[in-house]
């Protein structure tokens, strides 16, 4: 992270800023427990406020550190041991798994409150502007801090950043790399489907009509389950969501293709039972799946 006077700089923060707050600790000293006090007002109106909040013992702990924090606001003095506290306070906060959320809505509302009191104590509306852009630098100087305390936990990896990103980077040229294979085995289940389809017509050709034609129609279903393979796949390849139901349409025109083939047989009546309520029960998972994926 960068340094803290580096981070006072970005925000503009200047010994007439420090002036402004020493200014106003006075002001804060008389208002401080009544801050607490609003503060946990608004803290119960959070969900899940007891969850954090849990007991008599935890509640003073955090009131009295609360008061210390609000003060040290206006103390005038912003150095690298208020820097390193506030990197302290926010670890604490992360090592209870507080939402980030959280701090955003309580800085808020600390700043709306700052904002309140200093218009209810000092007359002069250009002033109380000038106040309020020093408590704001101060305010966004330590959500700064403390939110980066969540950043620097998101950094934390396994072995070293750049083994795992290589790790990353591979696994991904790697699954490219797969998908292009199934791209390639599909156009050679294409071809095979349609020399499948050329000896189907050779029934027709040999006067079978009959068969020819339930063949060849079974073959055509197969044909048009690859090009949906494919076309869904190359979709894939170019960054769209993988269809489930392609899947399911795979083993609708199995199954139908297979009713087509045992309905030559006079013997088969009980397999052909079965298949259609198969059929019927793959139908309904279809549309179930349409109907999520859209």
């Amino acid at each position: 992270m960068d340094s803290f006077e580096k981070i006072k700089s970005h925000y503009g923060f200047t010994n007439g800023d420090i002036r402004n707050l020493e200014q106003l600790r006075p002001v804060m000293e008389r208002h401080v427990q009544d801050f607490v006090v609003e503060f946990y007002q608004f803290a119960k109106n959070l969900s899940e406020a007891d969850k954090y909040l849990k007991n008599e013992a935890i509640i003073r702990r955090h009131q009295d550190a609360l008061k210390v924090w609000f003060m040290r606001l206006f103390k005038g003095e912003y150095n690298r041991r208020y820097f390193d506290e506030l990197e302290r306070v926010g670890m604490a906060h992360v090592k209870i798994n507080l939402p980030a959320h959280y701090v955003n809505a309580g800085m808020h509302f600390v700043k709306s409150y700052v904002h309140k009191t200093i218009f209810e104590e000092f007359k002069d509306i250009e002033e109380c502007v000038y106040l309020e852009r020093s408590v704001d630098k101060i305010l966004d100087i330590n959500l700064d801090i403390l939110t980066s305390s969540y950043i620097e936990e998101e950094k934390k990896f396994f072995l070293s950043q750049r083994l795992e990103s290589y790790l990353i980077q591979f696994a991904n040229r790697f699954t490219y790399g797969l998908n292009l294979l199934l791209v390639g085995g599909l156009v050679m289940m294409g071809l095979g489907v349609m020399w499948l389809f050329t000896v189907d017509l050779t029934h027709l050709l040999d006067g079978d009509i009959e068969k020819g034609l339930l063949h060849t129609l079974g073959s055509l279903l197969m044909l048009w389950v690859v090009i949906e393979l494919m076309e869904t796949e190359v979709k894939h390849l170019k960054g769209a969501k993988f269809k489930i139901k392609v899947f399911i349409s795979v083993a609708l025109v199995a199954v139908i293709r297979k009713i087509l083939v045992t309905s030559l047989k006079t013997d088969a009546v009980e397999a052909q039972l079965s298949l259609v309520a198969a059929v019927a029960v793959l139908g309904v998972v279809y549309w179930l799946i349409a109907k999520v994926e859209g």
